[in-house]
């Protein structure tokens, strides 16, 4: 089993930073599952007296990653374009890529594995985190530029938006918003609005278990068909097995 929770970032970081979070593997569990969000994370690992930090670009596809018992994972998740004025890296080199954050950072990154090291609390080691991303002037623009404005109102809408729309939120033709989602995203627009929408159809799987007809249309599917194959292409799962719990099993 494991012990995972989210914790909201402080006002000044809320732009960049949807969510801190934190896991413990308190048990066994072979492989933990882990389904694309366009999000690109900051991820400290613990296992004993051993630690690393990374930073994990956004994912096109799910990946399966081992989970010994004892390890203690915590994260700083940015929102989808957001992450590439605190990393310093142009987005599309870290989609479907994990990198030591010293190689990006170097000694700022080693004296931030440190701290969350020596932290004695998930709060401690969250705390250290957001220390390490102090907003710059960068940063703050890019959360109020007509571009990252349209992002928002695209994840606000479950990526049921179409592009002409996007462009037409940002100022842009829809060639040039193209051009500027996979240089800030790191993803295609196209891409980008199907994952943010299967991430809301798996909210909703999770907290209406046997509504699957309904909720296909609700979220922005076609039919009950497409609803299930972009959950098996997402997840490799059905949304049957996400609704009862199998969803993070080893196949």
């Amino acid at each position: 089993m494991s012990g995972y929770r989210e914790i909201a970032p402080s006002p000044r970081l809320a732009g960049a930073i949807e969510c801190f979070w934190t896991m413990e593997q308190r048990g066994p569990e072979p492989l933990h599952r882990v389904v694309p969000d366009g999000c690109a994370d900051i991820l400290f690992a613990r296992d004993g007296d051993a630690a690393g930090i990374q930073a994990v670009g956004p994912m096109t596809r799910y990946r399966d990653f081992p989970l010994p018992p004892g390890r203690l994972l915590v994260g700083a998740r940015f929102h989808p374009g957001m992450w590439t004025a605190h990393l310093g890296i142009p987005a599309g080199r870290i989609t479907d890529e994990t990198l030591p954050l010293g190689d990006l950072w170097g000694a700022r990154a080693r004296t931030l594995r440190d701290r969350l090291g020596e932290a004695r609390s998930a709060e401690q080691g969250i705390a250290a985190l957001e220390q390490s991303l102090s907003p710059n002037s960068l940063s703050a623009n890019r959360e109020t530029d007509p571009f990252h404005r349209a992002l928002a109102w695209m994840a606000e809408r479950h990526g049921c938006v179409s592009i002409d729309d996007l462009a037409d939120q940002s100022g842009m033709s829809g060639r040039q918003f193209r051009r500027v989602c996979r240089e800030q995203t790191g993803l295609t627009p196209k891409f980008l609005a199907r994952v943010l929408r299967f991430r809301h159809a798996m909210a909703q799987v999770r907290a209406h278990p046997c509504a699957f007809a309904h909720l296909a249309l609700d979220c922005g599917y076609y039919d009950q068909a497409h609803f299930i194959n972009e959950f098996r292409e997402l997840s490799g799962r059905t949304p049957a097995a996400v609704a009862d719990g199998r969803f993070f099993q080893s196949p």
